[in-house]
């Protein structure tokens, strides 16, 4: 065999061994990406029951008041909105059914910036955002061929199915899926062996993504960023329980004044519907 017949033999086995230690590479990544996101998630945890033994009455205080103050935000809109057109408001007719037309960010304040611990490591504002991310990088409008739209298409329709069913786990299993042009990579590779090599890192490289993506969506979390946050107090020598226990009194104080000024204003605009109903009737 001469050195032009073995020269591919060579190019072969090098490119098989940059493979390989590429592998190795992708491993140890993919390995410390999960490590970092189970001790983090232990750490989170952990913190999450603490902050329920020492703040638990004034969190149950501080959401009932903020249920109470969108309730009767709601309330005053769809009162408002009746007043506006000139007909009664009536709260068992369907026509009033209307809670997803009401605009949530005008609750928005500086007491809602206060972090609170949640029950879960996830919610819904987080599935939001992962499934925003997720619709980036598969949308069917995103491809250039009919090939890739078909898998885009596919991928984002269990995408959809997974949001609406709030499937979290699902959500982030699909963002472990082969990039669009991934697949067209491994299509065009047809030595066995390199592709079995390409398929195992970029399998690592899916994996690694997803821990890292459960990664940001967990330091995303309000008790994720408590537990940040009292981690920085620490360094400071400052007393975190107490300083956030101040903190919730403070909101505890707004909200209630908060709440009697809409329970206020709902009760006038309750009285006027009831002069509509009148004037109405006769």
């Amino acid at each position: 065999m001469t050195m032009q017949q073995l020269e591919p033999v060579y190019n072969l086995r090098a490119k098989i061994n940059r493979l390989q230690a590429e592998y190795k590479q992708a491993r140890l990544d993919l390995t410390a990406a999960e490590a970092e996101l189970a001790q983090e998630q232990a750490a989170v945890n952990a913190f999450r029951m603490h902050c329920r033994l020492k703040l638990d009455n004034l969190i149950d205080i501080l959401l009932a008041l903020r249920a109470d103050k969108q309730a009767l935000f709601t309330r005053l809109q769809l009162l408002q909105q009746a007043q506006d057109l000139g007909i009664r408001f009536d709260e068992d007719d369907p026509f009033w059914n209307l809670d997803e037309d009401i605009d949530s960010d005008s609750l928005a304040d500086d007491a809602d910036d206060l972090l609170l611990p949640t029950d879960t490591p996830h919610d819904k504002a987080a599935e939001k955002r992962l499934y925003r991310e997720l619709a980036r990088r598969f949308h069917p409008d995103l491809a250039e061929t009919a090939v890739e739209q078909a898998y885009r298409t596919s991928i984002m329709s269990a995408i959809n199915s997974a949001y609406q069913v709030n499937d979290i786990q699902a959500l982030y299993d699909l963002a472990g899926e082969l990039e669009p042009g991934e697949i067209a990579e491994l299509a065009g590779i047809e030595v066995p062996e390199v592709r079995r090599l390409r398929e195992l890192i970029l399998k690592c490289h899916r994996l690694r993504r997803k821990a890292q993506l459960q990664l940001r969506t967990l330091r995303r979390e309000n008790t994720a960023r408590m537990w940040l946050r009292a981690q920085q107090l620490d360094e400071t020598d400052a007393d975190y329980w107490s300083v956030i226990k101040r903190e919730l009194e403070a909101v505890i104080t707004k909200r209630e004044l908060e709440v009697v000024i809409l329970r206020e204003q709902v009760t006038v605009l309750e009285a006027q519907n009831e002069h509509v109903d009148s004037t109405i009737d006769s």
